[in-house]
């Protein structure tokens, strides 16, 4: 991890919550911008390799196209959630794209049964600085000799894979997606969905990825900061009434250290732990169980969909040696 850009991570999420704090739209706020920062800024390499223009309009499209679901087609979560999920799936496969936070883009509105137009309006800004900033980054690189090939391999790899295997993968992603809203939903567990830990599944299911290989390091990652942010924001926020953006910036130094211990940086924890920002106080004591239930049900039914190996592709050592190497 690049510890000096992870200051410019930790000051973009204080700006988001105090602004949502200032203006008193919590609907400004996106938990998984910490995420993408960490990915963008602050991991050695990227587990995303699109285009910085990709890496904006993903985001930003999914946000509305969540906001729309919600305000156009109300119906249960059962049926929301699969229908975020699948339209995402396609505008990513549209623009080849492989920003995967945007499935959280379109499903934290369902979830949270946002309509504010805002929410949109600041996942667009928000992602546009992440992505101006690692235009500038790679750009940096660039001056410096290092070639950025990570798009091009990226690119590459996924039209070596078959439009049949493409549609089997996504296929079986959405009837894991389906298969644990039933469940959340069945048993008043909603949270076993909460949208970063549908991105995680996404993560670890990747073919040859390095996540695969380390999914009981995630799986402790994600229940540890679903803990970390319920404990910071209840005794800083709500006991001892300090700004919230005081308990976000706590947890994500405490996430972003904890990466560092475990040897882990996986960018679906730190959204997973700012999520209870925009949560009722209510469900906050149950939160992390529903997280750690969603967690090692959407591990278990990766280890079980996709086996040691995600996609079967046909693809080399090689290609899947390097698939990992950038998810990480």
């Amino acid at each position: 991890m690049k510890i000096k850009m992870e200051l410019p991570a930790i000051l973009l999420v204080m700006a988001m919550f105090t602004i949502a704090e200032y203006t008193g739209e919590q609907e400004t706020i996106f938990p998984e911008i910490a995420a993408l920062a960490l990915g963008a800024w602050v991991m050695e390499k990227s587990p995303w390799q699109s285009t910085n223009l990709n890496f904006w309009l993903s985001p930003t499209l999914a946000a509305v196209t969540g906001i729309i679901i919600v305000r156009y087609f109300a119906y249960a979560p059962l049926v929301m959630v699969p229908a975020a999920f699948c339209l995402v799936a396609l505008q990513l496969k549209l623009f080849r794209s492989d920003v995967l936070p945007s499935l959280s883009a379109a499903i934290l509105p369902v979830i949270t049964r946002a309509e504010s137009w805002y929410y949109p309006l600041s996942v667009c800004l928000l992602t546009g600085i992440i992505a101006l900033g690692r235009f500038a980054l790679n750009r940096s690189k660039s001056k410096k000799g290092h070639i950025i090939e990570a798009a091009r391999t990226a690119g590459v790899m996924a039209a070596e894979r078959s439009i049949l295997s493409e549609s089997v993968h996504w296929g079986k992603l959405l009837t894991g997606v389906i298969l644990i809203t039933a469940v959340a939903v069945g048993f008043d567990l909603l949270f076993m969905v909460a949208p970063p830990l549908i991105v995680a599944f996404v993560e670890m299911s990747k073919p040859g990825g390095a996540v695969r290989a380390k999914m009981a390091r995630a799986l402790i990652v994600i229940v540890l900061a679903a803990f970390t942010g319920v404990f910071w924001l209840l005794l800083i926020h709500k006991t001892l009434f300090l700004p919230m953006w005081v308990s976000s910036c706590v947890t994500t130094i405490t996430i972003f250290l904890l990466y560092h211990a475990l040897r882990t940086p996986f960018p679906p924890a730190v959204a997973i732990a700012l999520l209870p920002t925009i949560l009722p106080e209510a469900v906050l004591p149950a939160y992390p169980w529903h997280v750690l239930a969603g967690t090692t049900a959407f591990c278990l039914l990766s280890k079980a969909c996709f086996g040691n190996n995600g996609l079967s592709s046909g693809k080399t050592k090689d290609t899947t040696a390097t698939e990992g190497a950038s998810t990480c």
